[in-house]
């Protein structure tokens, strides 16, 4: 649950950074970030496990409502299941239910997804050392015994930096997540039933 949880926040944050990472700064993204009030995406996530000779392959897709701090991240395939955020609340969603999350981790939780969905540079800068490599934006903790993330990295469209075409993020043991994002809308009009 949380690499789930954790991958979310970081792959969330990254689809709003709207410049080349190689000509503007963390302080640009912000300032960009604030044209964007929605999004959504279709995904498919690959898990590479050092115990597996081939990943676990899943798909979905996810709507962002930065204002009214609302995110539904649903897979679809092999199984339809998901996980939705409405401001400070956390819920499972399983066979079409929301099941709320109460415990203390969901609340430490969402607390981090709001820091990465708002952009909160000051908590990030804390946390990891991030540079630009050409398209591709890299978080590092700073942590050095990091027990859930050794780097995740960020690729931007070669065509129209506004998008994020895939996040991959590796965790010291050796697996990784890679998610692949394709069919991004930036601001779409979102109805109030995507949140329900």
């Amino acid at each position: 649950m949380k690499k789930y949880l954790v991958g979310m926040m970081i792959c969330l944050w990254s689809y709003v950074a709207l410049a080349q990472a190689e000509n503007l700064g963390m302080q640009d993204y912000a300032m960009r970030f604030a044209e964007v009030k929605t999004l959504q995406s279709d995904f498919t996530e690959e898990k590479h496990l050092a115990l597996l000779n081939q990943p676990i392959q899943s798909e979905g897709n996810l709507v962002f409502d930065k204002q009214a701090q609302q995110l539904r991240w649903q897979y679809q395939k092999p199984f339809k299941n998901g996980f939705l955020m409405q401001r400070n609340h956390i819920y499972r969603i399983q066979d079409s239910r929301k099941i709320p999350i109460q415990n203390v981790m969901g609340r430490i939780l969402a607390a981090q997804m709001l820091v990465w969905l708002t952009l909160d540079l000051e908590a990030l800068q804390k946390e990891y050392a991030i540079s630009f490599e050409k398209r591709a934006i890299r978080f590092t903790p700073r942590a050095k015994d990091h027990k859930l993330i050794k780097q995740i990295t960020v690729w931007l469209d070669a065509q129209d930096p506004r998008l994020v075409t895939q996040v991959k993020m590796e965790e010291p043991n050796g697996d990784f997540v890679l998610w692949k994002f394709r069919h991004t809308q930036l601001n779409p009009t979102l109805s109030d039933e995507v949140f329900l």
